[in-house]
């Protein structure tokens, strides 16, 4: 998505994966882990990490005892770092949450990615006060919640390997904050770090369903790019908001019968109407300017 000076957003981009909160387990976020291909914006376990690296994430490492044993994540960790994120993707299970607070879009691309929308400037996060708090009246999306933790491919498929942003503020020395959540105890994964875990796999368990769903509107060419033009207070002009697609409700009501029925099943016709529905958030966050 780009604001009217052309500058993309945080394309890159669940409590429990399916959207909603797991008290006490670090809180995940979005649909593709990043953007439409999330896990394949992780490190390899015998690779180093490359660019891009998925939205927020400075310095992934592999969440071993012989590089965090002496670390832990700070129990009252804020959200600053999403602070210059306007949007993020969101997973399809998502969509009946976030449709609640954002506009979620799809982005413009070959691959497109479903994205809440938290921001019309490049760089501002509305919902983020200055002491880094989310707004307490909103959903936070799972690829938000996930942070600083990641799942990356290991040397097999078959077997994720968990990763931690070592750049995150989140992430300190357990000699001088010992109130922190350790991420070792006794040489083993703390309880913290297992449920960093189980969140992660889970999140990326949502990955192919939501891709499953984007394949099919590709498939019958649903969506269709827009710009959303808004009255800004203050502003002479209209903010332009261009850059993202949207569901095509003239194609969409003329499926056929049997795909319509199949879509009923899956869940997508809702999804479709959260989408829809979302877009009246459009003007809620010009009021939170």
């Amino acid at each position: 998505m780009q604001d009217e000076g052309g500058r993309r957003s945080g394309g890159n981009g669940a409590g429990k994966p399916d959207g909603k909160p797991e008290d006490g387990a670090a809180q995940d976020s979005s649909a593709q882990g990043g953007s439409a291909q999330g896990p394949a914006e992780t490190p390899r376990q015998d690779e180093p990490a490359k660019a891009p690296l998925p939205l927020f994430y400075r310095a992934p490492r592999p969440l071993h005892q012989e590089l965090f044993g002496g670390k832990g994540l700070r129990k009252e960790g804020d959200y600053r770092f999403a602070a210059e994120a306007h949007a993020v993707a969101v997973h399809l299970q998502e969509f009946r949450f976030a449709a609640a607070h954002y506009p979620i879009v799809f982005s413009d691309e070959a691959v497109p990615a479903p994205l809440a929308v938290l921001g019309l400037q490049h760089g501002r996060n509305l919902f983020l006060d200055a002491e880094g708090r989310w707004a307490r009246d909103a959903y936070i999306p799972a690829y938000v919640r996930r942070y600083p933790f990641v799942v990356g491919q290991g040397a097999k498929p078959e077997e994720p390997i968990l990763y931690l942003d070592s750049a995150s503020d989140l992430v300190v020395d357990l000699e001088a904050e010992p109130e922190a959540d350790p991420l070792f105890e006794d040489g083993a994964p703390s309880a913290r770090t297992k449920q960093g875990l189980e969140f992660c796999t889970a999140f990326q368990r949502q990955v192919p369903v939501t891709q499953e769903f984007l394949e099919a509107l590709g498939e019958h060419e649903l969506l269709e790019r827009k710009e959303v033009r808004l009255d800004l207070p203050g502003a002479a002009q209209p903010q332009v908001l261009s850059g993202l697609r949207i569901l095509d409700e003239a194609k969409f009501n003329a499926l056929p019968d049997e795909v319509f029925l199949d879509w009923r099943k899956r869940g997508w016709i809702a999804a479709a109407y959260w989408h829809w529905a979302s877009m009246d958030n459009f003007q809620r966050l010009v009021a939170r300017m």
